[in-house]
Parts: structure tokens; sequence; C-alpha cells
């Protein structure tokens, strides 16, 4: 199991059309737990409150890239947006084809299959 910092970064607001600021939007690097078992890895990362419509998950070759948005409330104009990303490197053994996300209560779990040549076998030993 690993964890990544929290990182945010806000961005610079800008002018609405009555001369008003707008909220900052402000990008976080959410938190992530890996685990490994002998046939796939699974990712659980934190993202409270970000849609599923505005989500994307995408594998490419190694690397696992995640994007989503969680709007301002209806409390009022002045509350920031908030955009989590994060990219995840996995070792090159994964089966792009076998994979899942899930969001449910602010969290995504993605599953990504081993490639079958990294799972583990095994080997028995012959007795002379």
């Amino acid at each position: 199991m690993s964890q990544a910092s929290l990182e945010t970064i806000p961005t610079n607001s800008s002018m609405t059309s009555n001369g008003h600021r707008s909220a900052p939007t402000w990008r976080v690097t959410p938190l992530c737990d890996v685990y490994e078992s002998d046939s796939e890895y699974l990712l659980v990362i934190d993202m409270p409150g970000a849609s599923s419509d505005s989500l994307s998950v995408e594998l490419t070759g190694n690397e696992l890239a995640i994007k989503a948005q969680r709007a301002p409330s209806s409390q009022g104009s002045d509350v920031a947006t908030t955009i989590f990303e994060r990219r995840i490197e996995l070792p090159a053994d994964v089966d792009g084809g076998s994979t899942s996300a899930q969001l449910q209560g602010g969290v995504l779990r993605v599953q990504i299959a081993k490639a079958a040549s990294a799972r583990r076998v095994k080997i028995p030993v012959a007795a002379n």
C-alpha cells in the first residue's frame, strides 16, 4: 500500500461580466492507496464530491490517468470549483482489457488485471 501527498494549487480567478471576481478553481492531486494481489492491482482514490459525469479514467500502456471535477455548491458563486487530477504509473505487466472503475461515496475504486505473463505460478518440485 502506498499513499501520495495531497497537493492543492489554486488557479487565478477571473473577472465576471459585472466586474466581480469569480471564485478560483482548485487543482487537487487526490490521495491514492494501491493494493496488489497475485492477479490484479486495486487503486482506491479519494475524490469527495466528484460526479461520475465529470469523471475520466484512462489507461495508456502502464499509465493510469484520472480526472474529475467537483462543481461549486448551490451556496453561491464564490465557492471554488475543484479539479481532481492524478497520473499513476503501474508496472508494465497490466492487462488493459480487464479493468473496471466504480465511484461511490466520493471514493473511486479502479481494478486493473495483471497480464497473464506477470501472474505468480507455483512450480512443483519433483523429488529424486
